[in-house]
């Protein structure tokens, strides 16, 4: 019962600052830093300026592009590349597991120069496309490492008589692998979702105009421009949090099952 006792007072510890931006969204500039967590009176009016003020759409609508392009693409590659070293043995399967594997030891700061010129060399510097594509390449080696983790832990009898029946290559990861992964898929959807809706040091790095800007940088923008309007950025700061959260909510269960797999038999 203690443990649990840490553990509920840890909780509200870590929820309080996050109750208080929510709460504060909906206060007057002079009730925010008056303190307290209930608005009195309760007003939208920080909403109405984060969407006028500055074009917050247009920054939720890239985040949004980029977090779902980037999932698509890092699970796509991710589960490709998964599969066949998960299942089959062949030479320098090992070096390759190894390789994608230790690419998430390489610290993400030290991608910045290679990939600025990269991207400036393949002309997808400041465009919606590159940031999906370099979103992609981000994830992938987080994403392989789960996906490969989960197939390896599935039993392959229905793969062998698939096969037996004359399946192909891709019948079989569409009609068995696909639906027997899919709390992985989930996982690692929602895993990567969070990570491209959250990232802002390459969002401000490979950007350099405001039609491509994610809702990070567009707010840190708004913050610096806006100073004395607390309660609008409070706003659009509570509205990029609920994305995620809804998101893990919509794929809990998915989730749980993907992270619990293989830890009972």
């Amino acid at each position: 019962m203690g443990y649990y006792g840490v553990l509920i007072v840890l909780a509200i510890f870590a929820l309080v600052p996050t109750l208080w931006v929510m709460t504060s969204s909906f206060k007057t500039g002079g009730q925010i830093f008056s303190g307290g967590l209930i608005p009195h009176p309760f007003t939208l009016q920080g909403y109405k300026d984060a969407f006028t003020q500055i074009d917050l759409g247009g920054y939720l609508l890239n985040s949004a592009l980029y977090a779902i392009g980037g999932s698509l693409g890092a699970l796509v590659t991710a589960l490709l590349a998964a599969y066949p070293m998960a299942r089959y043995d062949f030479p320098s399967r090992g070096v390759l597991v190894a390789t994608f594997s230790l690419a998430l030891a390489i610290p993400v700061i030290g991608l910045a120069t290679p990939e600025f010129f990269i991207m400036r060399k393949l002309g997808l510097f400041d465009t919606r496309l590159g940031f999906v594509i370099f979103y992609s390449g981000l994830f992938f080696p987080l994403s392989f490492v789960i996906l490969r983790a989960f197939l390896v832990s599935l039993p392959p009898e229905l793969e062998e008589a698939a096969i037996v029946d004359g399946a192909g290559y891709f019948t079989i990861i569409r009609r068995i692998v696909l639906p027997l992964a899919r709390p992985a898929l989930a996982t690692v959807a929602v895993v990567v979702f969070v990570g491209v809706w959250n990232e802002f040091y390459f969002a401000n790095l490979l950007t350099a105009s405001d039609a491509t800007q994610n809702v990070q940088v567009g707010l840190s923008a708004f913050r610096a421009q806006f100073q004395f309007n607390v309660g609008a950025t409070l706003a659009g700061a509570t509205i990029v949090m609920m994305v995620p959260i809804l998101a893990f909510l919509a794929l809990q269960r998915q989730v749980i099952a993907g992270l619990t797999a293989g830890t009972t038999k």
